[in-house]
């Protein structure tokens, strides 16, 4: 699912927010796996909630200030920019687009800001972002998948400088990221749209989209790596708006619930926090959700005797959803000491069966558990599948040449003790 270096796909990397304890982001426990939207340095150095203004330090790096004008030089004092309306405070399926605030259009077409006429993806990303720059190939194969039915726009907070020197960068078979992203991408206009957006939604992790219907209204929030059926349902006149509603307002609960789960994380309160999520689950004892915020707590707890019943029971609730039966087989088979490898295989195994085994990730996920449990040959076997499949995605293919130099190395190690144990008259033949 990432390689053996990435933190694209880590469970431990997944939820290393300042503190891991205080900080519970439900998106990120249920399939919204990616980077902290407000962990880059030069633009987010504190929570979106506290984001009420710009402080000095984030106006000089925002596109459009007058230290970052686009010929390089300083605006005059004259060149004052207009103000923006007010963002929502809230935001969800079901309610119209804010529209979009775009200081600089770094690649592709400007769209028409009232997100009509046809369905729009925006897409919240950042260089920085591991996740962001894995699901690009995908995102870019889906634009040129639906052509004009579909606009994609990815919205970055960064600044038009950082993105040019990204776009310049090399992805991967000689590819530089322009052109690798085949989508258009943004500077966001002081911060506005991810405020509108992101902040409005409660969402706190990227990459994060958002589906606008041709009508202009929102019809789906999530991670853009589960994007693919529910945008064909909306492209395709087919999406249950109203069934999408349900299932995000009972997003949002869950969220609130979180925060009470800060409180007994904070206290260490181990059985308070369990107590809350029993009670929850006597109400949706099959919600796959409230599974994953268990583990968290068990996992935060100490208690890995109690993990592999739960992570067992998110298997079988999960086995037709091959993005949660991917995230549980490489959060298992990174574990140290992990007590559920073959666990973690099945459900790998599962999730490429689902994926037609054409899914780079997922097969990546399934060679690290067959590394991990110490089968390097099959391991080799379907890292080289994934990277037969890859698409931009260069860690995959460095962790195909780790297994295959443990292998040369393994080899070397094996001649080496068999001419130790051979005789000396052997050794002199």
């Amino acid at each position: 699912m990432g390689s053996t270096t990435s933190s694209h796909h880590r469970a431990a990397s997944r939820f290393q927010y300042p503190s891991a304890i205080v900080s519970w982001v439900i998106p990120a426990l249920i399939c919204l796996i990616g980077c902290d939207s407000t962990a880059e340095p030069d633009l987010a150095s504190r929570p979106l909630e506290n984001d009420t203004a710009m402080i000095a330090e984030d106006a000089a790096n925002m596109p459009g200030s007058a230290e970052n004008a686009a010929d390089g030089t300083l605006e005059s004092p004259a060149q004052t920019l207009a103000p923006l309306p007010t963002p929502p405070q809230e935001l969800g399926i079901g309610d119209p687009n804010p529209g979009l605030h775009v200081a600089t259009w770094v690649k592709g077409e400007p769209v028409d800001q009232t997100l009509t006429g046809k369905v729009h993806v925006v897409e919240f990303w950042a260089t920085w972002c591991g996740p962001c720059r894995v699901g690009m190939p995908h995102i870019s194969s889906l634009q040129q998948e639906y052509g004009d039915e579909v606009a994609f726009v990815g919205v970055t907070r960064e600044t038009q400088e950082k993105v040019a020197t990204f776009l310049e960068a090399p992805a991967s078979d000689g590819k530089t990221w322009d052109e690798t992203i085949q989508y258009r991408l943004a500077i966001d206009d002081r911060d506005w749209t991810n405020t509108a957006y992101m902040r409005a939604a409660g969402q706190n992790g990227i990459p994060c989209a958002f589906v606008v219907g041709r009508d202009g209204v929102i019809e789906w929030i999530g991670h853009p790596g589960s994007i693919d059926e529910p945008l064909k349902q909306i492209v395709e006149g087919q999406w249950d708006r109203a069934a999408a509603i349900v299932a995000h307002e009972k997003q949002q609960r869950l969220q609130e619930m979180s925060a009470k789960l800060s409180s007994f994380a904070r206290a260490k309160d181990w059985d308070g926090a369990l107590e809350m999520l029993n009670q929850a689950q006597q109400e949706d004892e099959n919600s796959i959700q409230l599974m994953s915020l268990r583990l968290r707590v068990l996992q935060l707890a100490g208690r890995t005797d109690e993990m592999s019943a739960v992570r067992a029971e998110i298997v079988e609730a999960a086995w037709d959803d091959a993005n949660m039966l991917n995230q549980i087989a490489w959060s298992a088979a990174t574990l140290p000491d992990s007590p559920d490898l073959e666990l973690a295989l099945k459900a790998a195994r599962r999730a490429s069966e689902l994926r037609n085994d054409e899914d780079p990730a997922v097969l990546d996920t399934v060679a690290r558990c067959y590394y991990e449990l110490a089968n390097l040959d099959e391991a080799i076997k379907w890292q080289r599948l994934a990277v037969e499949h890859n698409q931009g995605n260069a860690e995959i293919e460095a962790t195909l040449e780790k297994y295959l130099a443990e292998k040369s190395e393994s080899g070397s190690e094996s001649e080496s003790k068999e001419k130790d144990a051979s005789s000396p008259e052997e050794a002199g033949e």
